[in-house]
């Protein structure tokens, strides 16, 4: 007895499609970005008109845009996971190669610093902190307005007129 798919992915097997059919679906499905009825009459000596049938009755290109879309997701979900992987690993690595540095920098003498390598630890210091800063600040700012849209240009200029009139600027 034939077998066919009960799942709802539709690159299965449908209720009702032949074993001939799902066959030609299949290679159809396979061919990737080249495929055609043509080249799958071709290639199972069939009709092209029997090929063509059944990519109709049985909604090839819907069941194929299906398959596409579902491995773009998958192939989009593992970029997102190895992206998250990486970034996981890059953190872990700077707080290592952190603590090996504040643990050098507890080791220095300050006497034996010249006036130059004071300027530097403080200046990139600094920048440390305000590069840490700015990316909190945005954080909270990103976290404040989710659900929130932003004005539309037009509201923008409107406001912008609004403002210049208020302040004397007429017309």
């Amino acid at each position: 007895m034939a077998k066919w798919s009960k799942s709802e992915k539709s690159w299965e097997r449908q209720q009702g499609e032949s074993a001939q059919a799902y066959e030609a679906f299949n290679l159809y499905l396979k061919m990737g970005t080249e495929r055609s009825c043509r080249k799958v009459a071709q290639e199972l000596s069939k009709s092209d008109t029997i090929i063509r049938r059944w990519s109709s009755a049985w909604s090839w290109q819907k069941r194929v845009r299906d398959y596409d879309t579902e491995l773009a997701r998958i192939e989009f979900a593992e970029a997102k996971k190895a992206a998250k992987e990486m970034r996981e690993r890059q953190i872990n690595l700077s707080v290592l190669l952190q603590k090996k540095a504040f643990d050098a920098l507890k080791q220095l003498d300050i006497s034996e610093l010249t006036p130059q390598e004071i300027l530097r630890f403080i200046s990139e210091g600094a920048k440390l902190e305000a590069a840490n800063r700015a990316a909190e600040a945005q954080q909270v700012a990103e976290a404040a307005g989710e659900g929130q849209q932003t004005a539309s240009l037009a509201d923008t200029i409107i406001a912008a007129y609004q403002r210049r009139k208020e302040a004397g600027g007429g017309d």
